[in-house]
């Protein structure tokens, strides 16, 4: 049999597809694929900052060991450890961030990481995401960019300074002909101080990414250096976003509190907290105005969660 009529292997067919769809993409497709990564990523493309930078894809084993350690396996319970186990110890993929520094009042930060939904909203009113959150449970939520990509999340650790997310995700469209399932880890650490009157927090995101289809590994390994600028750009904005809306509560709270109640599409209750956080970052600079600041660090008490049973949640 000629060569160019034997059938080609699995991997060699799978590889062809991949080849084709980095020459054949359209922008408009580059930006659903970085959707899919940033949803699948665990839904947080609208809450986890970093800069546009180089990223880790490869996985360097200094960092990606640097976050294992960061992760306090002895705190979770049983079912919390066998979930996350898998996939920081075979991950189809790693990446670190680079570390974004951006002004934000402590507790609003931390709300806001916890509550995507709030974020989500307020982008809805200004009509420029497709993007939808649903609380599904105190710890947990169901995300989706629109386009095909569904995601469970839950946050299985939380404290001010470090965040850990569970989540499994699959993308189901006219892209790729089966369905690409995937769960991943994002560890969040943060860094709080007071420097030039305010509060400077200071993020590191690390995130383990598992396939379950070794064509769709493949695939995410390939297309990966092909999303980066699009995520990149994605974080970026929504970091600078973060920052601008506690910089709006910060100096008109009360515009702040009005804008919470016209969010429709998250729970009442959430919406109050909301309201109420606002408040707090409101009057807290109308403090700061009359008291010198020092570059020391800010020990804070989150007032955005209470203990939850998965891990710490304070």
């Amino acid at each position: 049999m000629p060569i160019n009529q034997r059938p080609r292997s699995r991997r060699d067919g799978i590889v062809a597809r991949i080849l084709r769809l980095q020459t054949q993409i359209s922008d408009t497709h580059r930006y659903r694929l970085a959707c899919i990564l940033l949803v699948l990523l665990a839904g947080l493309a609208w809450v986890a900052p970093c800069r546009a930078q180089a990223v880790d894809a490869g996985g360097n084993p200094e960092s990606r060991a640097d976050a294992v350690r960061a992760i306090p396996l002895e705190e979770l319970n049983e079912a919390s450890r066998q979930k996350l186990r898998p996939i920081l110890e075979k991950p189809s993929l790693y990446r670190r961030m680079p570390v974004q520094v951006i002004g934000c009042d402590p507790d609003l930060h931390v709300f806001l990481i916890r509550y995507p939904e709030v974020i989500v909203n307020i982008w809805q009113l200004m009509e420029v995401t497709k993007v939808q959150v649903k609380r599904t449970g105190p710890y947990t939520f169901d995300a989706t960019d629109g386009s095909g990509t569904i995601s469970k999340v839950e946050l299985i650790y939380g404290r001010p300074d470090l965040h850990i997310f569970y989540a499994t995700g699959y993308y189901e469209g006219p892209l790729f002909r089966n369905r690409i399932e995937g769960d991943c880890v994002i560890l969040l650490r943060s860094v709080y101080a007071q420097r030039d009157g305010r509060v400077q927090v200071t993020n590191c995101l690390d995130v383990f990414v598992r396939m379950e289809k070794a064509g769709a590994d493949i695939l995410l390994k390939t297309l990966h250096p092909l999303m980066g600028k699009t995520a990149d750009f994605n974080f970026v904005e929504t970091a600078k976003f973060i920052g601008q809306v506690s910089l709006a509560a910060e100096n008109n709270g009360p515009g702040i509190e009005r804008l919470a109640n016209r969010l429709e599409n998250v729970d009442v209750a959430i919406r109050d907290s909301f309201a109420r956080h606002a408040e707090v970052a409101h009057q807290r600079a109308i403090l700061r105005q009359n008291v010198q600041t020092t570059d020391s660090p800010l020990q804070l008490q989150s007032r955005s969660d209470t203990s939850g049973s998965n891990g710490l949640l304070r």
